[in-house]
């Protein structure tokens, strides 16, 4: 009976080894925490965006880093067919914003547990607490772990990369693909905050489509969406995604804009109105009227607005001033975040060594990659979880048909 090993009890581990099962041979899961789905658990704010409504075509060009490589596993298990996968399994699904799917729960618990239940109704070994410390491939795959050695027929590397390494994805995945002669690809943290050098007076200030335009020398990227501003940092999902889309290490110049909405001179005839409708009210209170009070704060103090000044008083200068703050505040770049923020890695496994029908190596029979651990990534939304659960399936497939 054929033993197939998976390291790895994320997201992609888990598909693989309960589409891997069958009649005629034994899964193995490696994991080594005590419990499986550990960054699972993370995603989506606990609530676990397990992919996008997007159609086809829109779904792939959310791919940032090899799209193409996902084609074949996209085609075989798109993001319809696993939503009709977990609600088959009584795991309803709602859509919300941007097409973004989570489980009716709000819950990836929710999810969790059916792994749990599938990897005890189908009889798959699920051995925890042990950590893979090094493989060798003789006439089968050996696998050293802190507990003891294990012979494999087939074998499965479904790690993840080094995103949120404390759950245990810290990039030993990438040395144990090094054993087995695996060429890895640059790896960066990505879906990323971005930390400032302003000290912003503000704490957990949370706006809606808002703009965000990040600068470098190579590119410009330019995204709406909804933001969270604090005192030297910069997140929410229009900033994960543009620290995804810049293609360099360094921005020159970071701008929000708070009314996407408006023109500049749409925002200004605004203005204008409850000047005049208001010429007795301080130009604070007015701003107070459109904006929230801590930005207010923030702008007067970088204009230098006395507190005590009316709008009948504003001179033309200033309020020109106050609308181009509106339109293009600006923010100076400190850094992105690193690898324990980052939602998750760019690089890894090169894909040139890599099967895309199927996730086995080119070099190595039986040898399969799954998940983060390969070079792709795609923005927020739900679009990686996706990913990972397509190529598991790609593997888990051809495992269970043809081994």
């Amino acid at each position: 009976m054929n033993k197939i090993g998976i390291i790895g009890a994320g997201p992609a581990g888990l598909m693989t080894a309960i589409l891997a099962k069958n009649e005629d041979n034994e899964v193995y899961i490696l994991e080594r925490n005590s419990k499986i789905g550990q960054k699972l658990k993370m995603t989506g704010g606990g609530r676990c965006n397990i992919t996008n409504l997007s159609y086809d075509g829109d779904f792939l060009d959310k791919v940032v880093k090899n799209k193409k490589f996902v084609y074949s596993a996209f085609a075989k298990f798109n993001n319809y067919d696993l939503i009709d996968l977990f609600e088959s399994q009584g795991i309803g699904t709602i859509v919300e914003d941007d097409g973004r799917v989570f489980p009716k729960s709000q819950k990836s618990q929710s999810l969790i547990d059916f792994f749990y239940k599938k990897i005890n109704d189908l009889g798959i070994n699920l051995l925890t607490n042990t950590k893979a410390i090094d493989i060798k491939k003789d006439e089968k795959f050996i696998v050293k772990t802190n507990v003891n050695k294990y012979e494999f027929d087939s074998l499965v590397l479904a790690t993840g990369g080094k995103s949120y390494p404390k759950t245990g994805s810290d990039g030993l995945g990438y040395n144990l693909c090094k054993k087995l002669g695996h060429h890895i690809r640059k790896t960066s943290p990505v879906l990323v905050p971005i930390f400032i050098k302003d000290k912003l007076k503000v704490k957990a200030l949370s706006l809606k489509d808002v703009g965000l335009s990040l600068e470098s020398d190579k590119n410009i990227v330019s995204q709406v969406g909804d933001i969270l501003i604090n005192s030297n940092f910069i997140t929410g999902p229009v900033v994960l995604r543009a620290s995804s889309l810049i293609d360099t290490d360094k921005v020159n110049n970071i701008y929000i804009d708070f009314f996407t909405k408006y023109t500049y001179n749409e925002l200004d005839d605004l203005l204008l109105d409850l000047i005049n409708q208001n010429p007795k009210k301080s130009i604070i209170n007015i701003l107070k009227s459109i904006i929230k009070d801590s930005l207010v704060g923030v702008i007067g103090q970088r204009l230098k607005i006395d507190n005590n000044l009316r709008a009948s008083e504003l001179s033309r200068d200033l309020r020109m001033s106050i609308v181009g703050n509106l339109k293009k505040f600006r923010l100076d770049f400190l850094k992105f975040g690193g690898y324990e923020s980052a939602v998750v890695t760019r690089g890894g496994v090169d894909l040139s060594e890599i099967n895309p029908s199927n996730m086995m190596s080119k070099k190595i029979e039986n040898l399969f990659f799954v998940g983060e651990i390969l070079d792709v990534d795609g923005l927020t939304g739900g679009y990686n979880l996706q990913i990972y659960f397509s190529t598991a399936y790609a593997c888990g497939q051809y495992i269970r048909e043809k081994i």
